[in-house]
């Protein structure tokens, strides 16, 4: 073996472990849907239930044969070895993250073998430096390992579809039965995986017609008749892999068919998710549209990704020859496969993942012949720049580990906007932070926490108490937990709307954050109220302003501020007064103020104890063209009969001016700040600069 040869293996290897390690060291929570089924079917097929086999629509088979294989492997290993272990369906009074990762492990290597396989294809499609930028962009794609750390079938469903789609596209090349085949066979799996593969039947028909073009009229019927009889044994191939692996096509065909097409195809166009859905800053009920895909693709590729692609989509119009058919192609690819995916009522963007993947390649064609075009004085390609710009991403996403679902794309103004364009939480990021502090607790152990929908499923992984709907305990627990991914979904919605609506002006006990964009809160039902920031100023003879609780301290054009106040009287009150919030921008005239009775109406003064603390709410929403700087914001009460303000004096007495009592300073601020948009603009020149000087040059 020669020393290049060598040199390869050892950066194969490497770029597995660089495929491997992210997606499978943490798994990240998710709904528990596909952990319990994989293992109730795999423990129907050690019991030889066929028809028990039948699980869902999408159906998932391959995704429960392995992990379905390797949680039930534990258990066997653990209970050989004397441990006594749970089996897989037993999860009360466990926190059972540990099992959920032993689920992803098998996902995640196939995954990572994909990536490896991938490079060889792209080696064969294109050249080495192709498969190299191509293979390590996927590798180092968020969204997609994302995807990889839980146990869900979306990224199996990319990687079989992938591998099945450049398959067919080297046999369009070779000619070699073997090559479609294993198109078919993986092709096969895909389906298995998720019904929504079955795009790769008239994708590999796409990729076959071209063979037809250059054929003349007299050779039209042979070349027809190949056609044909590829789609013939793509499509033999393909059946034969899904009815080999699914036991209960074996003894309920017609049942689990039906099964498949009425709930797996025609549900799924005909009727949206009943579910509110997050887009643009507008929750509905219903289909959001195409938008919102664009949107997906739009933050979910990368720096690199996004304008390298469109790079490498150029290319694949202008350039000749057989590179040019596969980049086409795999374009059509992503084009055909977004509007397919738009057809369906139900949309989420993990359904976008096979098309960023197409992303990344027709990336990596870009990147490639972007970098050879950079020559040094001497006429040489610099060799260095693929590394770098690799380099790069990898340093802009790996430390994000193992929470990835938060990397946003930083050209289209990274997660401040893509949390007013898109729900954040997608793969439940926070929600373990909030399970494993609340089983840090003294009481963890035997607490009763509520959460939102899935959020149970969530958070029971890392929670050895008994964790409940919201609906199911309502505020009667010990810890009540949100998500954002729930709380975007509107005040509404009647599982948890009206709570939330309560618990949002209070101080959590655990706030988690990403990117300042808070991911999931931990309240205590019952605790005290606590006080962020003291302020013991004084109303009249009767009225104590305790503090006040802000959120957040900083702020953009558009949004809402959210204020509490906490107020406590030291004698009787006869009078009603109302409360006045004000927010006056950097030129002193007021941006925003609220007044009405304390607690938005709810308790006037005259029926204040004296000693409680009244909690009093105020939502104050910024103009959209608030100019940016440092606003004051301050509040105090009036008589509604003479407008007359109660005198205020500060905690050491002094009065204050205007009886206005100084809360604190807001600091508005773009979204996205303008240098993040002038790098933005330097880098999409600098690529273009890339692409078109040389030409230039040659010109002069």
């Amino acid at each position: 073996m020669s020393r290049a040869q060598r040199l390869q293996h050892l950066a194969l290897v490497g770029l597995f472990l660089l495929a491997l390690l992210p997606r499978a060291a943490h798994p990240v929570s998710r709904p528990l849907q596909w952990y319990f089924r994989a293992a109730q079917f795999f423990q129907a097929v050690l019991h030889r239930d066929w028809a028990g086999t039948l699980f869902s629509e999408h159906p998932g088979v391959t995704v429960m044969w392995l992990s379905g294989a390797a949680l039930w492997g534990r258990y066997a290993l653990l209970s050989l070895l004397g441990l006594h272990p749970p089996t897989p369906l037993e999860t009360e009074g466990y926190a059972f993250a540990d099992r959920v990762a032993t689920g992803v492990l098998p996902l995640a290597l196939l995954v990572a073998l994909g990536i490896i396989w991938t490079w060889f294809l792209l080696r064969r499609l294109f050249d080495r430096r192709v498969a190299w930028a191509g293979a390590l962009l996927l590798a180092l794609d968020p969204f997609y390992i994302a995807n990889s750390e839980s146990l869900h079938l979306d990224a199996l469903l990319s990687t079989l579809m992938l591998l099945s789609a450049l398959l067919t596209l080297l046999y369009l090349r070779q000619h070699r039965m073997r090559l479609l085949v294993a198109s078919a066979a993986l092709g096969g799996l895909a389906i298995l995986t998720k019904v929504s593969a079955i795009f790769l039947v008239p994708f590999t028909a796409l990729a076959l017609a071209p063979s037809l073009l250059p054929s003349a009229s007299a050779h039209l019927l042979p070349s027809v008749s190949r056609l044909l009889r590829d789609l013939l044994i793509w499509l033999a191939v393909a059946a034969l892999v899904c009815f080999a692996l699914w036991p209960a096509l074996w003894v309920q065909p017609v049942q689990t068919l039906n099964m498949v097409v009425g709930e797996g195809i025609i549900r799924h166009v005909d009727h949206a998710h009943s579910l509110p859905r997050f887009h643009r800053g507008v929750v509905t009920i219903g289909d959001p549209g195409i938008g919102f895909y664009l949107d997906t693709l739009l933050f979910r590729a990368t720096f690199i990704t996004l304008p390298f692609a469109l790079l490498g989509l150029l290319l694949g119009v202008t350039r000749r020859g057989e590179e040019r058919v596969s980049l086409l192609l795999l374009a059509a690819f992503a084009a055909f496969y977004l509007a397919q995916m738009s057809l369906g009522g139900r949309k989420e963007g993990r359904y976008m993942l096979p098309v960023l993947l197409q992303f990344d390649l027709i990336a990596g064609a870009g990147l490639a012949w972007w970098t050879k075009r950079l020559r040094a004085r001497s006429g040489r390609p610099l060799r260095a720049v693929i590394p770098l710009l690799v380099a790069a991403q990898a340093l802009a996403v790996l430390p994000r580990f193992p929470y990835f679902g938060t990397w946003y794309n930083p050209l289209a103004g990274g997660p401040p906007a893509a949390a007013r364009a898109l729900p954040a939480g997608e793969f439940g990021s926070g929600l373990d932070l909030a399970g494993r502090y609340i089983d840090g607790q003294p009481d963890g152990a035997q607490a009763t926490v509520a959460t939102q929908f899935l959020a149970n499923e969530m958070v029971a992984q890392y929670v050895r108490g008994p964790v409940y709907d919201i609906a199911q305990v309502e505020d009667e627990a010990d810890y009540v937990v949100f998500g954002v991914q729930y709380t975007t979904r509107g005040r509404e919605y009647p599982r948890w709307g009206a709570l939330w609506d309560e618990y949002r002006f209070r101080e959590p006990a655990l706030t988690v954050t990403f990117d300042h964009i808070p991911y999931a809160w931990v309240y205590r039902p019952g605790a005290p109220a606590a006080i962020p920031h003291p302020v013991n100023a004084r109303l009249g003879e009767q009225i104590t302003l305790l503090g006040y609780r802000l959120q957040p301290p900083q702020a953009a054009p558009g949004e809402t501020l959210l204020l509490t106040l906490y107020w406590q009287p030291t004698a009787p009150l006869t009078t009603n007064y109302t409360v006045f919030v004000h927010l006056l921008g950097p030129d002193g005239c007021l941006a925003a103020q609220q007044d009405n009775p304390p607690v938005r109406g709810t308790r006037p003064t005259d029926t204040w104890t004296v000693g409680e603390t009244v909690e009093d709410t105020y939502e104050l929403h910024l103009p959209a063209d608030a100019p940016r700087g440092t606003y004051a914001l301050s509040s105090g009460m009036y008589s509604p009969a003479s407008g007359e303000r109660l005198p205020a004096w500060d905690a050491t007495a002094a009065p204050l001016p205007e009886d206005r009592i100084p809360l604190t300073t807001v600091t508005v601020q773009p979204l996205v700040p303008p240098w993040q948009w002038a790098l933005t603009a330097a880098w999409l020149a600098l690529i273009a600069a890339g692409a078109v000087y040389p030409r230039l040059r040659r010109h002069r």
